[in-house]
């Protein structure tokens, strides 16, 4: 307690006042005096008080309970202690002094000694009445705002939404929820430090704060101003609730305007980013009954939005649920495809054009589910790299290719080659050569036999990263491919710095290549562009023998396609192999 806490005195005598004041200075207090209610309201604003002693029947002006009831709704009367004189004794009375806000209560005739200990208990309640306010208002903070940005949170939006649902349902009107995720914000975060990265999501929460004060006649955004609009879930997602709009159509012009706003240059520090956002929109009641069905739903939009590219917003549809649903069948199967045995090996040769000789093979996975039936790599790949799963089912792929290899070279088939995929999750998972130098340890195939595809994604992450993974593996012996070169966003400056030993032509400049001259220009240039970095080329999607002829003129290294066979499973392609080296055996006989 403050032993000198300011006590402000309230009465119309004169003399009481002078005994009170007498003996709370005496008491170590300081004092100051009012002699109404009106003048001790306006004290109490101009100075304050730590606590006031106020007495009950003040005949001119306000009583005792007026004015206490008064101080009561100022800001900084709220909690002060209020100890109130008064000669009255009846029930009623002291029920009237608590009701109109009264800590306490002391009769008069003061007893004077008493008096300085009453106001003591009282400053000492106070504080501790204080504490748990503050430390009740901190658990709420807690509990409901983000930290980082200072926005409402998720469970913060959740009840506030359902709260909302409850007023459109009676008022008949529909509600918005727009759901909002960073593009590209994990880069900027890998790449430029996690520091930068808040300083993002709190300069992103600032637009979207300036964004939702903007008001136009076209948007019925209708939300009182303590109920919050905007809140940040996590990570680099964000919501944005629309009260009482009257036409779903009206939200598409919400989140336009804050796409675009969040789509403008920001600076921070020396650095110059730009960000787009994807946005998913669920509205009440078509897509959702519940806060939790909206957000789930509105989320699942956003998925949709960034699946088509990002930086753009999607509608929440049903045909997105059942898709969804869908994906999570699948994903529930996969997860399972290891242990049940269902993944095989698929393998397509390779043709070296200047020799006529079958030199290599591709692995190429394939998966018979028992419960969905047969599954080509385009429709669960894509689900394995979103969930992680890619990493697993690559490192099986891996091990399988090559025992094969090493299984057909020991049995004397003529493979100087085995291709194996790599997505760009599984090349950059940590360790990932150091995998591959235990799986050629364990199989004991030699590492030049290997080569390794990677997509040109993963030549556009951290150029410095990237570098050191492909030179581990280079130091490991294992040949390196770029897979469907030409359809990705690698710069010529990258791909010359990188140790690259072949490129895949892309099958789809292989259509019609006799005819369209576009495509040739493509494919001439590839091989040129090969030739001078000392690369190979190989040529996929080879269907016809103009197209084998056209790749011949031109000096593509290797083949591979339909023409020349189809992808086989591991029971025939060995007998594949022999056939055609017995054939080049008796032609050379």
């Amino acid at each position: 307690m403050n032993e000198r806490a300011h006590i402000l005195v309230i009465d119309d005598d004169p003399l009481i006042r002078l005994v009170v004041t007498s003996a709370l200075q005496a008491g170590g207090f300081t004092t100051s005096e009012a002699v109404s209610g009106e003048e001790g309201l306006l004290k109490f604003k101009k100075t304050g008080a730590h606590a006031v002693l106020l007495d009950v029947l003040m005949p001119a002006g306000m009583d005792g309970f007026a004015t206490c009831a008064e101080l009561r709704s100022l800001p900084d009367g709220q909690h002060i202690p209020v100890l109130m004189m008064t000669g009255l004794e009846d029930i009623e009375s002291i029920q009237q002094a608590f009701e109109a806000g009264a800590t306490d209560f002391i009769t008069k005739p003061i007893n004077i000694p008493l008096l300085s200990y009453r106001i003591r208990y009282m400053l000492r309640a106070s504080l501790t009445t204080r504490r748990l306010l503050e430390s009740e208002q901190r658990l709420h903070r807690l509990a409901y705002f983000d930290s980082l940005t200072e926005l409402p949170n998720r469970q913060f939006f959740k009840e506030n939404l359902q709260r909302l649902i409850s007023s459109a349902d009676r008022q008949n009107m529909k509600l918005g929820v727009l759901f909002l995720d960073l593009d590209g914000f994990k880069r900027i975060n890998d790449t430029l430090g996690h520091h930068l990265g808040d300083l993002v999501l709190q300069a992103t929460s600032e637009r979207l704060r300036n964004s939702i004060r903007t008001r136009d006649e076209l948007l019925c955004v209708d939300t009182p101003q303590d109920n919050p609009t905007l809140a940040r879930l996590g990570g680099d997602e964000f919501t944005v609730l629309l009260s009482m709009i009257k036409r779903k159509e009206d939200v598409a012009g919400v989140a336009e305007r804050l796409r675009m706003n969040l789509n403008q240059p920001l600076i921070i520090g020396d650095h110059e980013l730009y960000m787009a956002t994807s946005i998913g929109i669920a509205i009440y009641p078509d897509d959702g009954a519940y806060a939790e069905e909206l957000l789930k739903n509105a989320d699942l939009a956003m998925y949709y939005a960034k699946r088509g590219g990002g930086n753009n917003y999607q509608y929440f549809t049903t045909r997105m649920s059942e898709i969804a649903l869908q994906r999570l069948n699948l994903e529930n199967h996969l997860r399972k495809a290891i242990e049940l045995n269902e993944l095989e090996l698929h393998y397509q040769p390779q043709l070296d054009i200047g020799k006529g000789e079958f030199c290599a093979l591709e692995a190429l996975i394939r998966w018979k589910c028992q419960a969905l039936g047969p599954l080509a790599p385009n429709d669960f790949i894509p689900v394995a790299e979103e969930t992680g799963l890619i990493v697993n089912i690559g490192e099986w792929v891996l091990r399988q290719a090559c025992q094969q290899a090493k299984k057909l070279r020991d049995d004397g088939v003529p493979l100087s080659r085995m291709a194996v995929n790599v997505s760009a999750i599984q090349f950059l998972h940590k360790g990932f050569p150091l995998l591959v130098k235990k799986i050629l340890a364990e199989t004991g195939l030699e590492p030049a036999v290997l080569e390794l595809e990677l997509t040109e994604s993963v030549l556009v992450n951290e150029e410095e990263i990237v570098l050191n993974v492909l030179q581990s593996l280079k130091e490991i012996g294992v040949e390196l491919a770029i897979d469907d070169f030409g359809t990705g966003y690698s710069s010529l400056s990258r791909l010359k710095s990188f140790p690259i030993d072949r490129l895949k032509i892309d099958r789809s400049f292989m259509h019609n290549i006799e005819q369209d001259p576009d495509n040739a220009a493509i494919v001439i240039a590839i091989i040129a562009m090969a030739e001078s970095m000392n690369m190979k080329v190989i040529a996929e999607g080879v269907e016809t023998d103009n197209q084998l002829s056209f790749l011949s003129k031109k000096r593509c290294t290797e083949a591979q396609g339909y023409l020349l066979s189809k992808p086989l499973p591991s029971a025939e392609i060995a007998k594949f192999l022999l056939k055609e080296f017995s054939s080049r055996v008796r032609a050379a006989m």
